[in-house]
């Protein structure tokens, strides 16, 4: 048996759309046998909390407010669950799952908010990061039409969150163009029938490993059923 990490989950108090607390997140993946979380909140120019609560501020300040949802989490979780910090950059839509950077590089990175998506992706494989397109081909009423962005180095392609055609179109996306896959949950909630993920044979000891992890291969995709909900 691995060690199994969530590579995509959003918390309430900086993704807009989730109803996650802290405590909720830690008990949901204690209870499914994860090892670990990564935390990726809607960023600046997505869904996030940040604007409405913090209109004024300058990027310096949004990055440390953006910062909350994933402190609370790790404050939460103690020594009961690894938590590790990822982003999910947005454009009409159309997301971007990054890892492998942190609080005082973003706060040095104020010029990726007038960066294209093409040319993000790209920073993203140049400074440090990997940038992996979340659910790309995921439908639904505010989006116009479905982007796919090549540059990013991976691609979702299971996502618990939706369904199997987008999923089996993001495999064949993913397969023909030789990109890294990942698995995911994409949870905002704990009611979610499924959960995603990956499992590796050795523990993940920080954001930048996991992005060597990935590039080396390694990593299995998973997807089980939510053992929380069967309790209730």
């Amino acid at each position: 048996m691995g060690y199994l990490y969530e590579t995509h989950c959003h918390t309430a108090r900086t993704s807009a759309c989730s109803l996650l607390s802290p405590e909720d997140i830690v008990e949901l993946y204690v209870k499914n046998g994860y090892k670990g979380v990564f935390i990726t909140d809607h960023f600046l120019n997505g869904n996030t909390t940040v604007h409405r609560d913090h209109p004024s501020a300058s990027y310096q300040e949004q990055i440390e407010y953006f910062f909350e949802g994933f402190e609370q989490v790790k404050k939460a979780a103690g020594d009961k669950l690894d938590v590790f910090f990822g982003f999910e950059d947005s454009y009409l839509g159309t997301d971007i799952l990054v890892y492998g950077w942190n609080k005082e590089q973003l706060k040095t990175m104020s010029d990726i908010m007038d960066l294209s998506m093409r040319d993000f992706a790209r920073y993203c494989k140049e400074n440090g990061a990997i940038a992996v397109q979340a659910h790309p081909f995921r439908e639904d009423f505010y989006i116009d039409h479905i982007r796919l962005y090549p540059d990013c180095e991976g691609v979702e392609v299971y996502n618990a969150g939706r369904n199997e055609l987008c999923n089996s179109l993001g495999r064949f996306y993913a397969e023909s163009y030789g990109k890294i896959m990942t698995s995911g949950s994409d949870l905002h909630r704990t009611t979610q029938p499924m959960l995603g993920g990956m499992e590796f044979d050795e523990p993940i000891v920080s954001e930048t490993h996991f992005v060597e992890l990935l590039r080396s291969g390694k990593g299995k995709l998973i997807q089980k059923k939510n053992a929380l909900i069967s309790e209730k």
